[in-house]
């Protein structure tokens, strides 16, 4: 896997938490439990705009089927 490297200045509570989760063995790295986080925020911000452009396609609640179309929707964005 290709890498970028890049200098970061944290909260001190962000880089506590992150060595914390370090030492019990949730992440290898402070590096790579950083990029868990991002990873995670633009999937969060992904499936924002996949139920922000449903909405607009129904005008209102998901259905069983519109549930089903988003999944599919972030299945692909996924892969990307």
């Amino acid at each position: 896997m290709t890498v970028a490297k890049v200098t970061v200045s944290l909260d001190p509570v962000v880089a506590d938490r992150a060595r914390q989760d370090v030492a019990a063995g949730k992440a290898r790295s402070v590096s790579a439990w950083l990029n868990d986080a991002g990873r995670a925020r633009i999937e969060g911000e992904d499936l924002a705009a996949v139920l922000a452009g449903i909405f607009a396609d129904t005008g209102g609640p998901l259905s069983d089927e519109e549930m089903e179309r988003a999944r599919q929707r972030l299945a692909v964005a996924e892969q990307r």
